[in-house]
């Protein structure tokens, strides 16, 4: 079977295997769409942040609106901050950029259940800001220090991007909200 499927391969023109690539294209940015236009006539979640910037420790104060526009089965209703660390490396004459996530602190909000049509609430929250990354890895001085090393050596810029997240976890689509913040010292 896959060799019947290289051999087609191989005798397509080259104007063929371009209308391939632009039809999955076109249907991968279709399904996109066609996600986020049920995500917004499902409902939706709208954060409000009175400040954005943080210290390392503090307190993260904030509330956020849920709207169901539809009746929706809620799995769970949880805030969270969340650390994405974009490392760009440097090879000679390429550029390489990664994003990890290497920070995510939950809180749940309210438990199961089922959310009416045209409900309406505002949740308040509040959590910690993170105060260091070193303290979330586990208790083992060799690996610290081994990170630790690792982000002074070679030719590499590591940046810290934050965020705050509200989701409502459901079945089928989640609604999520989110606002980007800042940790001071990171």
């Amino acid at each position: 079977m896959a060799d019947i499927f290289l051999l087609n391969l191989c005798n397509m023109t080259d104007s063929t295997i371009l209308i391939i690539i632009i039809a999955v294209l076109a249907v991968a940015a279709i399904a996109t769409g066609v996600f986020f236009l049920a995500r917004h006539l499902r409902g939706k979640i709208r954060l409000n942040l009175p400040v954005t910037g943080f210290d390392p420790g503090s307190a993260i104060k904030g509330s956020f609106e849920l709207h169901a526009k539809k009746p929706i089965s809620g799995k769970r209703l949880i805030v969270s901050v969340i650390g994405t660390q974009r490392v760009r490396t440097r090879r000679g004459d390429k550029t390489e950029t990664h994003s990890h996530e290497v920070y995510r602190k939950e809180e749940i909000i309210e438990e199961g259940r089922d959310y009416p049509a045209g409900y309406q609430k505002v949740y308040d929250f509040e959590l910690t800001a993170p105060k260091s990354l070193q303290s979330e890895l586990p208790d083992n001085d060799v690996l610290k220090t081994l990170v630790s090393a690792a982000n002074v050596i070679g030719n590499r810029r590591t940046e810290m991007r934050w965020k705050l997240e509200a989701r409502l976890v459901a079945k089928g689509i989640d609604l999520v909200g989110s606002k980007r913040i800042y940790v001071n010292g990171f």
